[in-house]
C-alpha cells in the first residue's frame, strides 16, 4: 500500500456522513484503514475517555501511527480529507490542476461541508426537536436545510460551462466525495431529489462506482444486520 510505513485507524460510526467521506477518499487513494467502531446511539462518543481524544465528541478521528510509533491525531473530517490530499497529492488527485477550477470545486465542497452538513447534523436536529418535543419540527428543519444546500449546489452545476458526469466535468473531485454522503443522509429523511435533477444525476452515477459502494452506510463493519445490503 502507498503508506505501508504507517497505520491509520479512524473511530467510525456506520451511518455518519463524515466517516463515509473518509472511506471514499481512502478507497480512491488506496489508503488502508483499520477501523474502531463507535456507537453514537449508545452515546459512546460522550464518555470522558473518548473526549480525551476528541473534545468535540464527534466522529471520525484519524490516528496515524508512524513506523517509529509516533502518533498524529486528526479530529475533523475535512482536515482528514486535506491530509489525504496533501500526503498523496499524485494519487487520484481530488482537486483539478488549474487554480480557477480548484476554486469552483472548493465552493461546491463548502456548500456541503459548511452550509449543509452542520445544520443537518443529528446533534442539531435533535435540539430542534427538543424545543417542542415534536419529530415533525426536526424533519421539516432538516429537509429545508438539505433543500437549500442542494439547490445552491445545483445552481453552481448549472453555471459550469460543460455538463460532466461528475460535479466538476468528467473527473472525480473532492466535491463528489462530500456530496454523496450528504445525499445519502437526505434520502434517510425522504427528500425528493427531483428538485435538483443534476445533483440526482451525478449522485446516481457515483453510487455505481466501487469507492462509493464500499463507503455505503449499509455496508460497514458496524452496520446492524437489519440495515445491511443483502447479496443478491
Amino acid at each position: 500500500m502507498h503508506n505501508s510505513w504507517e497505520n491509520l485507524s479512524p473511530p467510525s460510526f456506520y451511518c455518519s456522513s463524515c466517516c463515509q467521506q473518509i472511506i471514499i477518499a481512502a478507497y480512491l487513494k488506496g489508503i488502508p484503514l483499520e477501523f474502531t467502531y463507535i456507537d453514537l446511539g449508545a452515546r459512546e462518543h460522550t464518555t470522558e475517555e473518548y473526549k480525551q481524544y476528541n473534545p468535540s465528541a464527534s466522529v471520525p478521528i484519524l490516528v496515524v501511527t508512524s513506523e517509529n510509533g509516533e502518533k498524529t491525531t486528526i479530529r475533523q473530517s475535512m482536515t482528514i480529507l486535506e491530509y489525504f490530499e496533501e500526503r498523496f497529492p499524485d494519487i487520484a488527485p481530488l482537486f483539478p490542476p488549474a487554480l480557477r477550477d480548484r476554486v469552483i470545486v472548493r465552493d461546491l465542497v463548502n456548500i456541503i461541508a459548511i452550509d449543509t452538513q452542520p445544520p443537518t447534523n443529528s446533534r442539531i436536529a435533535q435540539r430542534v426537536k427538543s424545543i417542542r418535543g415534536k419529530l415533525e419540527d426536526q424533519v421539516g428543519f432538516v429537509k429545508q436545510a438539505f433543500t437549500d444546500g442542494f439547490r445552491a449546489y445545483e445552481s453552481l452545476l448549472t453555471k459550469q460551462a460543460e455538463e460532466g458526469t461528475f460535479s466538476f466535468g468528467g473527473s472525480l473531485s473532492m466535491a463528489d466525495v462530500v456530496l454523496v454522503p450528504a445525499v445519502d443522509q437526505a434520502l434517510m429523511y425522504r427528500l425528493d431529489l427531483d428538485i435538483v435533477p443534476n445533483v440526482k444525476r451525478i449522485y446516481l452515477a457515483l453510487k455505481e462506482l466501487e469507492p462509493f459502494k464500499a463507503a455505503d452506510w449499509r455496508n460497514q463493519g458496524g452496520t446492524p444486520a437489519k440495515f445491511r445490503i443483502q447479496d443478491s
